[in-house]
């Protein structure tokens, strides 16, 4: 614009600002408090969970744990709010999963956890997000076989195909 405005010296251009700075998402506290201090955990239906599905009023279940996340939250989220809006009210497990969300963002999460899912084991009643690593290493290993089988099909169709086409 600054060219532009030199080359046409009549033509008058608002003054460029910058966007306001917006806050960051690790300035909404201590993750590391997680639960928040004071909120006891309880038992939630699917049925309950449904009637909290609005940017204003944002619960939605990850790994059979239940978020309610507040509006300056839901607002901030690095994926925009909608994409936050869109799972409220629903478990949001798998499409939290689809992201390969950072450990980081599973702490921030464990700081909305109010309670898990009706009917959820004691066992499986965690008090928080669970990791990375722990995902990876907890019984989902449907994945990990299929990166096994499919490079040796590979493997197998190219040697044939090299001693068919001799």
């Amino acid at each position: 614009l600054a060219q532009a405005a030199q080359r046409l010296p009549g033509l008058q251009f608002p003054a460029l600002r910058s966007p306001p700075a917006r806050p960051r998402l690790s300035e909404f506290g201590n993750m590391a408090e997680k639960p928040a201090k004071g909120v006891e955990l309880k038992e939630y239906t699917m049925e309950e969970l449904s009637k909290h599905n609005t940017e204003k009023d944002c619960w939605m279940v990850v790994h059979k744990l239940v978020l309610e996340l507040p509006k300056d939250f839901v607002d901030e989220h690095p994926g925009g709010p909608d994409v936050v809006v869109q799972m409220a009210g629903k478990d949001a497990t798998q499409d939290f999963e689809d992201i390969a969300h950072s450990d980081n963002a599973r702490d921030w999460a464990s700081k909305y956890i109010i309670g898990w899912v009706a009917g959820t084991p004691e066992e499986e009643r965690l008090k928080a997000v669970p990791t990375a690593a722990q995902i990876n290493t907890s019984g989902s290993s449907g994945g990990s076989s299929m990166t096994t089988v499919i490079p040796i099909l590979v493997l197998a169709v190219a040697a044939a195909a090299y001693f068919f086409m001799k």
